[in-house]
């Protein structure tokens, strides 16, 4: 299983061998429409990859791990965080921060991250922000509508599980076609041009969670997609929509009765949603959806 250090909202590295699984062989290319950190198209086996994400955040993180070696990556996070002074228990070991219940290492971490992360703000240095992803909480991407980073810093630092994390992801990324776009999953660019043998991938912002990314996805946006999808499978073309059907007590009808006429494979789960005012058990019916 292939695990991004990147923990954009609504990866699907907890589903992704559910996704492979439904995968077929023959496949020449995925189109992934809402690729965030694309973690489905790398940890497949195919050569030609049609990432798009109206978010250029992600896409730049992206490049960046397609474009540099993963030792690079991880040397200049290393000079990053000694220039601010940014613990590394990596190297340090844990007995100089000891932690007190539930602060982990975000006492000794707060001055110098929020120093990154202004800095950051300032100049976009794309290395800066990594280690923002590293050590802000949950390793979360946000912005801000003024386009500033605005994650609080976070519990951990750059362990042994990330740097493992970052090389495999960074390897996935070579020896890949490789095209990167930030459209609106409206745009006809999309559709155009594009061999039978290809497959899209469809993970939207889920219309009946209330994480922070999915404020703008509506009855709307929902509809189109699925227009959109219905016009891809009278083509011929193969498709595979992620979605959630129930979530902590809300249920989508809309795609409930839409789903009726494809193949659909339910994976149930329980899911922690946790920010720093509550944390709840929450349950999902999550849904692989396929025309073939």
């Amino acid at each position: 299983m292939l695990y991004s250090p990147i923990n954009y909202q609504g990866n699907k590295s907890r589903i992704v061998d559910h996704l492979l699984a439904v995968l077929p062989q023959n496949v020449t290319s995925i189109h992934e429409i809402f690729c965030g950190s694309a973690v489905f198209s790398f940890a497949s086996n195919v050569h030609n990859l049609f990432l798009n994400d109206i978010n250029t955040h992600i896409t730049d993180v992206v490049r960046y791990f397609q474009n540099n070696e993963a030792d690079d990556i991880i040397d200049q996070a290393d000079a990053i965080i000694a220039q601010y002074g940014l613990t590394n228990t990596f190297y340090e070991g844990k007995e100089p921060y000891p932690e007190k219940k539930h602060e982990g290492l975000s006492r000794y971490n707060k001055e110098a991250f929020n120093r990154l992360r202004n800095d950051y703000n300032t100049d976009k240095d794309i290395a800066k922000l990594f280690v923002l992803l590293i050590y802000g909480f949950n390793h979360y991407l946000r912005f801000n509508a003024k386009d500033e980073f605005n994650v609080p810093v976070g519990k951990v630092d750059f362990v042994k599980t990330l740097r493992d994390k970052t090389r495999e992801y960074c390897q996935a990324t070579k020896n890949r076609e490789i095209t990167i776009t930030n459209y609106d999953f409206r745009r006809d660019e999309l559709y155009r041009d594009v061999e039978t043998s290809a497959i899209y991938y469809f993970d939207p912002p889920y219309l009946i969670t209330q994480a922070p990314y999915n404020l703008f996805w509506t009855e709307k946006e929902e509809i189109d997609l699925l227009h959109i999808i219905d016009a891809l499978n009278d083509s011929g073309y193969r498709f595979i929509l992620s979605n959630v059907v129930e979530s902590n007590g809300k249920h989508n009808d809309l795609l409930d009765r839409w789903m009726q006429q494809y193949n659909v494979k339910h994976i149930y789960r329980q899911y922690l949603n946790a920010n720093y005012r509550k944390k709840n058990l929450g349950h999902a019916d999550e849904v692989i959806i396929t025309n073939f």
